[in-house]
């Protein structure tokens, strides 16, 4: 019988990206901009920042209340940050990638930053028209609860940066991530990279990383890509018999509802060294790496196990 063994955890050190600076490679346009058009699919992040003016007469300020910032995406996912403070979190489903973020955000007096971060997860690279779809922030971008009433934000100035700081510094590689002093621990904060060595273990057994703790991200081994995770995607629906004939769907698969879609990434064993292997896991909810763990594939003899 095969069964899943943990062999251990990782000691990490992490870096939390910025949310509140404009490098100079970021650049400025009028209105929202489709998202792959933009970064030429050479990251999955785009930054869309916008300031806002709040007067110190808005009757919501005297009242103690929000401002409602609504945001329609074409997909895939987005996590908005008002002044530097992460506000909210949205994502698609398989079925309709298309989204919209409706959030209650604090505003102060004076100039208000409005930071979306648009994750693309990959377009299908088939079908009728495939080359017409798109992702990022379309807009409308609206802000309610206004004097004025409702503030239209989808034509405003609007600062694009593409990628991630963590990206530009090659955080994933083993000489970006040796070029750059990573601060102590810091446990379950959004958009935060975080990084350990491990050896290698004994034995031919296949080897994975179970990511059930993380929320959604990436991560790297030896510089390698172990891909896309993303945990915190809960499969729903009725539990019954599974159902794979014909073209499959989501709905096909209706057992394990209300867990991970994934949790175990296979790490092969081509790539890593004896000694001193780098893991590099760049996590955007603020998922928990302390539950990571590197796993075996072992047999158990079932007389035993009886």
């Amino acid at each position: 019988m095969k069964m899943i063994a943990s062999i251990g955890g990782f000691s990490w050190n992490s870096y939390t990206e910025d949310s509140n600076s404009i490098p100079k490679s970021s650049f400025m346009m009028q209105g929202l901009l489709e998202q792959l058009n933009v970064t030429r699919d050479s990251t999955d992040y785009l930054w869309y920042t916008t300031f806002v003016d709040i007067g110190k007469d808005e009757e919501f300020l005297k009242n103690g209340q929000y401002l409602l910032l609504t945001v329609a995406s074409a997909g895939h996912s987005l996590h908005v940050f008002i002044n530097g403070e992460l506000s909210g979190t949205a994502y698609g489903s398989l079925q309709s990638p298309k989204l919209t973020y409706n959030g209650n955000a604090k505003f102060r007096v004076g100039s208000n930053r409005i930071s979306i971060l648009s994750v693309a997860v990959g377009l299908p690279n088939g079908g009728t028209h495939f080359e017409t779809w798109n992702v990022g922030i379309l807009g409308p971008v609206t802000l309610s609860g206004l004097n004025t009433g409702k503030l239209d934000l989808t034509f405003h100035n609007w600062t694009y940066q593409i990628g991630l700081k963590g990206e530009a510094l090659n955080l994933h590689s083993i000489t970006g991530s040796s070029c750059f002093e990573w601060g102590e621990f810091s446990q379950k904060k959004p958009l935060t990279w975080y990084k350990a060595f491990f050896n290698s273990p004994d034995g031919d057994e296949p080897l994975a990383l179970d990511m059930s703790s993380m929320g959604k991200g990436q991560a790297w081994i030896n510089g390698e890509s172990i891909g896309r995770y993303w945990p915190g995607y809960k499969a729903f629906g009725s539990c019954n018999g599974c159902d794979y004939r014909g073209f499959h769907n989501e709905k096909k698969c209706l057992t394990s509802c209300g867990e991970s879609s994934q949790k175990l990434y296979h790490v092969p064993r081509s790539w890593l060294n004896p000694t001193k292997n780098l893991i590099v896991v760049f996590e955007e909810w603020g998922g928990d790496p302390t539950g990571i763990s590197l796993v075996k594939r072992i047999t158990v003899d079932a007389e035993l196990q009886n």
